[in-house]
């Protein structure tokens, strides 16, 4: 093995093995549920649990367990008139803090933050007959904590790989170590990417709603009429004066 070559290999083993040793020093196994506790702070979407205490212990600091949870939910509501319901149901999304990600007549798709997320569940099936509802919710945090590992070893391993950079002379070394650090460099926004993906999707919820409506026709609009100039024909009413023509 050329004596470059070996630095490079070197360089990502060392990388590598940092990469594993803050992955085991990261997590504490629970008592309670054997769960990976995580020392980052809370952020949208994550559930909280308290470590359990045995009885007669002194009072210890509180231990979190903290999931990052991607919700989503789907509901089928039958409403009298479904384009005035989608109507209101959006002004409710952005009165929670929501967007609208996607609509198709009264088909909607939006995006509310994770823990208004059962009062944008409750409000649109409150706008008429559920027909269909179903919920989600998926545990990606030992993929976001496995991904912010990734990501650290990836960018250690360049750190070295540029240091090398320095150190090279020949031409085919050069151009070997800027390869390698092009592909660090794309691995290192692929990762990233997803990461802030996971981000995005915990940190906001997303609700599949379609309001139809009912199979038979929708109820006639009442019509309202203008008043008549006679008032005798305002007090007898246009109605009463229709019915013998």
């Amino acid at each position: 093995m050329q004596p470059l070559a070996r630095i490079v290999f070197f360089t990502l083993l060392t990388a590598l093995a940092s990469g594993c040793d803050a992955k085991n020093g990261l997590r504490r196994e629970s008592p309670r549920s054997g769960l990976a506790t995580l020392s980052a702070a809370p952020a949208d979407g994550r559930t909280s649990q308290p470590a359990s205490k045995s009885s007669g212990e002194a009072p210890a600091e509180s231990v979190r367990e903290e999931r990052l949870l991607i919700q989503r939910g789907e509901l089928d509501v039958e409403v009298a008139r479904p384009d005035d319901v989608a109507k209101a149901f959006l002004a409710k999304v952005k009165e929670l803090g929501g967007h609208l990600a996607s609509q198709r007549g009264a088909s909607l798709v939006v995006r509310v933050p994770a823990e208004r997320f059962d009062e944008a569940f409750a409000a649109a099936g409150g706008f008429g007959r559920v027909l269909r509802e179903s919920r989600q919710a998926s545990d990606v945090t030992e993929e976001f904590v496995d991904l912010g590992i990734r990501i650290d070893t990836a960018r250690k391993a360049r750190d070295r790989m540029l240091e090398v950079l320095q150190k090279a002379e020949r031409i085919e070394d050069i151009l070997k170590v800027e390869a390698e650090l092009r592909r660090l460099t794309e691995e290192i926004e692929r990762l990233e990417g997803r990461r802030k993906f996971l981000a995005d999707q915990v940190a906001l919820a997303t609700l599949e709603v379609l309001f139809r409506a009912p199979d038979g026709p929708p109820p006639p609009l009442r019509r309202v009429r203008n008043g008549s100039r006679f008032a005798w024909i305002n007090q007898v009413g246009v109605e009463s004066l229709m019915e013998d023509f």
